[in-house]
């Protein structure tokens, strides 16, 4: 995540730049500040909030210690980017929103396809009408079994939140939502089936994004390995993977055409360009604590839970 992904946005985007890191891990710590070229290094998280030259904290651990650090973080006067999904339950969502709240300091949460250009040119492409009126959506996620992410967690409930499913299609929920509408009337389906793991390894769910039916279909112990959403209009559908770059496939009046739009080396810089612009201009929040929420709620409805 922050090899890649965000360490070097943060780095990147215009007036931001990485002045400190921690981990756990000294040793670790120590590495990827030398590596990434960061001035300073901790393995204590109160050490890095509490450093003067640290502006904001951007939290990029597993969702069961989002709420804990994230608080400590707004407690101690700075605003906070928190990685999704924003916590492992709804009341430990709505904590963090008033903790936000109290401290009067921004809270942000890391849905960075808000803002990849890939997902901008999707939104717009519904919006213009290419597909008349938007009326269904299928999500469809399958993978081979032994397909387990390197890091044990994902699969963890107890530190994740639940399963693969959580991990990655949370990113699918917020973005729906934030072009269609809150969700209602959503019902869920989680089985263990293949048993490799703690977590649940199929989720199913239908419901109503807005005035938008949605139904998804996610395997993980299958032959087949296959990942896209796909939105049906009534003049055309829209096909894209969310977790590969591929192209934007419409089709429409019966023909086909493809949009090829790049996503960045460094796939968080869009989302963190708006954060700052956010902190220092009073932009928008690109995605706000209570934004982040309703993705919890979702999750909690198809799992069966309560908040």
């Amino acid at each position: 995540m922050t090899e890649v992904k965000s360490g070097p946005a943060l780095q990147k985007a215009r007036s931001s730049s990485l002045v400190a890191v921690m981990r756990r891990d000294a040793s670790k710590a120590r590495d990827y500040a030398e590596r990434h070229r960061v001035a300073r290094w901790y393995a204590d998280a109160d050490a890095l909030i509490a450093d003067p030259e640290v502006d904001a904290v951007y939290v990029a651990t597993p969702p069961v210690s989002h709420e804990a650090l994230t608080c400590k973080a707004l407690a101690a006067g700075k605003p906070v980017l928190v990685e999704k999904p924003m916590a492992t339950s709804v009341a430990a969502c709505d904590r963090m929103i008033a903790a936000a709240r109290s401290a009067g300091q921004p809270l942000t949460v890391a849905y960075y396809r808000r803002a990849l250009p890939r997902f901008e040119k999707l939104r717009g492409l519904i919006g213009d009408g290419a597909i008349g009126t938007p009326r269904a959506v299928a999500i469809t996620h399958l993978t081979p079994r032994g397909t387990i992410p390197g890091v044990g967690w994902k699969v963890d409930p107890a530190t994740g939140g639940g399963g693969i499913f959580v991990d990655v299609q949370c990113h699918t929920i917020d973005w729906l939502q934030s072009v269609f509408g809150p969700a209602s009337k959503v019902a869920g389906l989680t089985a263990r089936q293949a048993g490799d793991y703690a977590a649940e390894d199929f989720v199913g769910f239908t419901g109503l994004f807005g005035a938008i039916a949605v139904s998804a279909m996610c395997a993980y112990a299958v032959a087949e390995s296959r990942e896209d959403v796909t939105i049906h209009g009534e003049t055309g559908s829209l096909t894209m993977s969310f977790f590969k770059e591929t192209p934007i496939t419409l089709r429409a009046a019966g023909r086909v055409e493809t949009f090829d739009v790049a996503d960045p080396p460094h796939v968080h810089q869009p989302l963190v360009e708006r954060v700052v612009q956010h902190l220092l201009r009073g932009g928008p929040n690109p995605c706000s604590g209570e934004d982040a929420r309703l993705t919890n709620q979702v999750l909690a409805a198809i799992y069966g839970e309560g908040s």
